[in-house]
């Protein structure tokens, strides 16, 4: 799965990473080191004013939910997107990328608390993982955006840590996954198969473990530490 997320590279950073990001039409947002649920990312989009980043709120709420109290996903199963009424139509037509630099993950110990690693790409430079966008008019005055992200099964070196992994998709996927004209399922499902797996993570500190903790200490490689 992937319930924490790291965004700090400038926009003009991910413009390197992301063909024709607008940088100037896009909106901008602080950069966060412990991006958490409820809160606030930065997933760019294929719109009238060209492929911009925009701000959402991390947990998907469909357009047709009218409780506020519905529960608020953060990840969608790559596998089973297409089957699930809550993900079907974003997954055909409302597709993003959600701009990342790293991201959390805790690794189950023998004893004691769960580990955090923090995972990156090779290179430690910027990347976009796979989402859904749905707007939602029924639950604020104003419309409501929300996102999440796609997941699929772990690489075998990620699954050490988790049986879950994010979908980080490679340059040439992100046209075609922008693209809302682009609906063949078994297109989008082998655009999501041929995602990266290669990652390069490591432990931090638990003090990541809270939300309330946001600054360049998060993604901190923790010395001295021997996994079990």
């Amino acid at each position: 799965m992937c319930g924490r997320f790291d965004r700090h590279s400038s926009l003009a950073d991910f413009a390197h990473a992301i063909d024709g990001l607008h940088v100037e039409a896009s909106e901008e947002l602080p950069p966060s080191y412990n991006v958490a649920p409820s809160q606030r990312a930065l997933v760019v989009r294929d719109t009238p004013e060209g492929r911009v980043a925009s701000a959402l709120v991390w947990g998907l709420i469909p357009s047709w939910v009218k409780d506020s109290k519905k529960n608020r996903p953060i990840n969608a199963r790559s596998e089973t997107v297409n089957e699930r009424p809550m993900f079907r139509r974003p997954f055909r037509t409302q597709r993003c990328l959600v701009l990342c630099n790293g991201y959390y993950e805790w690794q189950k110990q023998a004893t004691g608390p769960k580990q955090p690693y923090y995972l990156q790409c090779p290179g430690a430079t910027p990347f976009a993982l796979a989402g859904l966008w749905e707007r939602n008019d029924h639950l604020d005055a104003e419309s409501l955006e929300t996102f999440c992200i796609l997941t699929t099964t772990a690489s075998a070196a990620v699954d050490c840590i988790h049986h879950r992994m994010p979908i980080r998709l490679s340059r040439d996927a992100h046209a075609d996954w922008l693209d809302s004209t682009v609906c063949d399922v078994e297109f989008l499902s082998q655009l999501m198969a041929s995602a990266d797996n290669d990652w390069m993570f490591y432990p931090v500190s638990r003090y990541v473990n809270s939300p309330r903790n946001d600054s360049s200490r998060c993604p901190e490689r923790l010395r001295g530490f021997e996994r079990p």
